[in-house]
């Protein structure tokens, strides 16, 4: 059998493809950690938007923990304001002159001071009730005018500066299996984000 010599330009030709599919292969691999480089690092960006996204989760629920905090017959100070909570008392009926009302309610007895240079009028934000389990309730204005005699209810007339009001807040609560509850009071000025709570002790 004759064999066939392999000339010049057939090892230049096949230098060439053993080059070409080198190429190719290191192409492949740089390309697939090139990949995988990418998808850690969209995985890392995706862990910091996460804790991005609950710090200030983290940091509301801190603040909030932080609150000052009273207990009934305790004074507590919120900027230019102070109250106190001097007894509560849980209900499941209303009388007034107007018949009855049968419920759950929440009656907190409370002496609020106005040490501003300003007229202040209480309004429900500023004087708002928390159960145990972060439930909000908010003082019922129509509730207060119709079952609380008007110069005990806290939501008549303005507080003159230097002056102390004492009165009475009534919260409709309308769960029975609700506790742990919070009086969340403000500095009595919408400007104000300042809170603190006193615990009822109910």
């Amino acid at each position: 059998m004759r064999r066939k010599t392999l000339t010049r330009r057939d090892a230049s030709s096949v230098s060439s493809v053993i080059a070409s599919v080198a190429f190719l292969v290191v192409a492949a691999f740089v390309g697939g950690c090139g990949g995988e480089q990418a998808s850690v690092s969209s995985e890392e960006d995706q862990v910091q938007a996460e804790q991005q996204k609950t710090e200030p989760e983290e940091r509301s629920s801190a603040s909030s923990a932080e609150q000052p905090t009273a207990s009934i017959g305790e004074t507590i100070t919120v900027g230019n304001a102070q109250w106190t909570a001097t007894d509560v008392l849980r209900s499941d009926i209303l009388v007034s002159s107007l018949g009855t009302e049968e419920g759950d309610f929440l009656i907190v007895d409370v002496t609020f001071s106005n040490n501003s240079n300003q007229d202040v009028t209480l309004a429900t934000p500023f004087a708002t009730l928390l159960d145990g389990e972060g439930h909000e309730y908010e003082a019922d204005i129509k509730d207060n005018f119709l079952h609380v005699y008007p110069e005990e209810n806290m939501f008549v007339d303005h507080v003159k500066p230097g002056a102390t009001k004492e009165g009475k807040i009534l919260f409709s609560v309308n769960d029975p299996e609700a506790s742990g509850f919070k009086l969340q009071v403000g500095e009595a000025r919408f400007a104000s984000g300042d809170t603190a709570q006193i615990d009822l002790g109910i």
